[in-house]
């Protein structure tokens, strides 16, 4: 057409994609859920015999999620241009976990992709109830802290000035509680700006340190030696640690490569760390079940699990059933987490309300004695 005109080509120059809202940070999270349901109809749709192309068309018009749909979009234009569905998708690491990524590779050297799409739908979908779990028991007790400080706030600021007053006109020996409440009272609401202001600068100098690799691994390892949360942490820890390798190693991925993948995907820098390390013995010979006792970052069971799956060739197996065993052991430990933090907060909560009743209260008992 070009040359029906009679023009010529002086330079060449790639489109680039226009940056629109989809591409935003806001806008390409993709939730575990919509992972495990973009799996399963995958899987579903390659076994009916649908090319990768048509399947990826299909899915990304159907799917609700904005970050999936445009994700889909460019991976299914990488594959018409001849790449594979796992270079397609190794392209956005940080839209895709590790595990898919290379569950994906492995079943499309193997010819088993919708076997690799059912594990990870199933992995998947775990992971999203474990994190609801979390989620709807911690969501109680927050909520209860933050009324709680709001209340308190109110009443130091509002309702104690009040009784000042009172207290001043009438020349009052106070005694020592009423005098802390209405100091307390009276430097909230002289410094109550600076101190918001002072509160908001250390939650933000603590967000900067966690964002680097050495402050999110103390914080990291003091969660994980915390006397309450830090039993709760290391359960979830192996849980997901055996989830994960368990699903790498049944798709045929070798063991080192599989705990290279775990590392990333871990969500803790602790347990990072400590799966290189040993990573890093296995592959100069150590069985895996020494590496991880040397760790000393799971539970005995985990190790011991690990073991007998080495010794009879079930590894991936006894992954599962160990994963198995500790989501089951999370819900009883959030349990008795919950329980624990119920009755710890109303506690608080009163003695800090009967502190403020019994330091207004001795004044005006004492005004109650002068008048008769």
């Amino acid at each position: 057409m070009i040359r029906e005109q009679s023009l010529f080509p002086v330079s060449v120059k790639q489109i680039e994609e226009q940056n629109d809202l989809r591409n935003s940070r806001l806008f390409s999270k993709i939730n575990l859920r919509d992972l495990s349901l973009f799996c399963r109809q995958f899987s579903t749709i390659l076994r009916a015999g649908v090319p990768i192309t048509q399947c990826l068309d299909i899915l990304s018009r159907q799917t609700t999620s904005i970050g999936l749909k445009t994700l889909l979009e460019k991976v299914n234009k990488d594959v018409h241009k001849g790449k594979t569905l796992y270079e397609a998708m190794s392209s956005h690491p940080k839209q895709l976990p590790g595990i898919m990524i290379h569950m994906i590779e492995a079943g499309e050297i193997s010819g088993t992709l919708d076997a690799s799409l059912d594990r990870l739908a199933i992995h998947f979908e775990k992971e999203h109830k474990l994190k609801q779990r979390i989620a709807r028991t911690m969501t109680y007790p927050i909520v209860v802290i933050i009324v709680s400080i709001i209340v308190v706030i109110f009443l130091l600021t509002n309702v104690v000035p009040t009784f000042t007053t009172i207290f001043n006109n009438n020349d009052l020996i106070l005694p020592l509680p009423t005098i802390i409440l209405l100091s307390l009272s009276s430097f909230l609401r002289e410094n109550g700006v600076l101190l918001l202001v002072g509160v908001m600068l250390v939650v933000l100098i603590l967000r900067i340190a966690v964002t680097t690799n050495r402050g999110r691994y103390h914080w990291h390892k003091f969660l994980l030696n915390a006397p309450v949360i830090g039993k709760l942490q290391r359960k979830i820890l192996s849980a997901r640690f055996t989830r994960t390798l368990g699903v790498l190693l049944s798709t045929g991925i070798p063991l080192v490569q599989s705990l290279q993948v775990v590392s990333r995907v871990a969500n803790n820098e602790v347990a990072q760390r400590g799966i290189l390390e040993a990573e890093e013995k296995v592959r100069q010979g150590m069985g895996l079940t020494q590496a991880l006792e040397q760790l000393n970052l799971f539970p005995p069971m985990v190790t011991q699990m690990i073991m007998i799956g080495e010794d009879s060739g079930t590894l991936d197996a006894m992954l599962e059933k160990t994963a198995d065993f500790f989501e089951d052991g999370i819900d009883s430990e959030i349990t008795k987490l919950t329980t624990l933090l119920e009755p710890t907060i109303i506690v608080v909560l009163g003695l800090i309300v009967a502190f403020i009743v019994l330091s207004i209260a001795l004044p005006m008992f004492e005004m109650m004695n002068m008048v008769t």
